[in-house]
């Protein structure tokens, strides 16, 4: 009888993170030997072919000539790959014994089910919030406001970003963290896979909405256990990024104008968290700072 992992192709996006990237890889291997690995290079320009070479020589490398962004990354291992389950992961998730088990389970339980997310625990095996709401502009606004913290996460004011509830149960969500994410293949290619406008960030809540919007579900199987670092090869340099994806999904899926309100939100939240920091001493001010600043300044030039 054939394993589960057989009927799973692993797609990891790399981009200078070498030594976590070769750690995932093993890890992946370590819980489930039998998935197919691709690992897509992002023009990194590193070591990380002698690498995977050395430590996990059954991984395959595919190098893009230039950053073409996430989405297009696992677009491209997609194509390269045949078997009926796609595990999309970062390059800082490290996938834990039966979790790619559990949520070919899940997938296999649903027939209308398009995609299912793990519950991701941070290094120190404290829950990472991995469910979450896809963003609107009224969403969009609560989180900037602050009015979604005030309400504690909950009611109509709750914002977009992942809380802490309801990762206990297994259950169908509007959408789940691309940190790991496994996707049945047929519906990834009945709504044409990422959309490649999107750079970074973002790109898993369209591509729910667009699967959602086609009649599939969308899973959380909290069996299912993934270690998620986070934020390794952007750093704060990269938070600007977040907020166009966000205003990016908005344009796509409520307009043009929406999307206009949205970033103006988006930056006088940013604006008036950068003046609060001001007040806050020490490493941790420099670092919301830091963060806020990038912000502002909007996402990096790509190359």
């Amino acid at each position: 009888m054939s394993s589960v992992g057989a009927r799973v192709s692993a797609v990891i996006v790399h981009y200078k993170t070498p030594e976590e990237t070769t750690e995932a890889v093993k890890a992946l291997a370590a819980a489930a030997p039998d998935v197919e690995v691709v690992v897509v290079d992002n023009a990194s320009g590193d070591d990380i072919a002698r690498r995977l070479q050395a430590e996990t020589p059954a991984a395959r490398l595919l190098v893009e000539a230039r950053n073409g962004g996430y989405g297009a990354a696992c677009n491209r291992g997609a194509r390269e790959t045949s078997r009926p389950f796609l595990l999309m992961l970062n390059s800082d998730s490290f996938v834990q014994a039966g979790a790619v088990e559990a949520l070919v389970a899940a997938l296999d339980g649903d027939p209308r089910a398009a995609a299912v997310g793990p519950r991701l625990t941070n290094p120190d095996e404290t829950l990472q919030p991995s469910i979450l709401r896809l963003p609107t502009l009224w969403r969009v606004f609560c989180e900037s406001s602050g009015l979604a913290f005030l309400s504690g996460g909950r009611g109509p004011l709750r914002g977009h970003s992942a809380t802490r509830e309801g990762h206990s149960r297994p259950q169908s969500v509007e959408c789940v963290k691309g940190a790991a994410i496994l996707i049945r293949r047929s519906a990834f290619e009945e709504v044409g896979g990422f959309d490649e406008s999107f750079f970074l960030y973002a790109e898993e809540s369209d591509l729910c909405a667009r699967l959602r919007r086609r009649g599939w579900r969308i899973l959380f199987e909290p069996s299912a256990r993934v270690v998620h670092k986070g934020g390794r090869s952007g750093g704060d340099a990269l938070f600007g990024q977040l907020h166009e994806g966000l205003a990016q999904h908005v344009a796509r899926h409520q307009g043009t104008i929406a999307a206009r309100l949205a970033r103006l939100v988006l930056r006088a939240g940013a604006a008036a968290r950068y003046a609060i920091s001001l007040l806050t001493p020490g490493e941790r001010g420099r670092l919301r700072r830091s963060r806020y600043r990038a912000a502002l300044a909007g996402p990096p030039r790509r190359a």
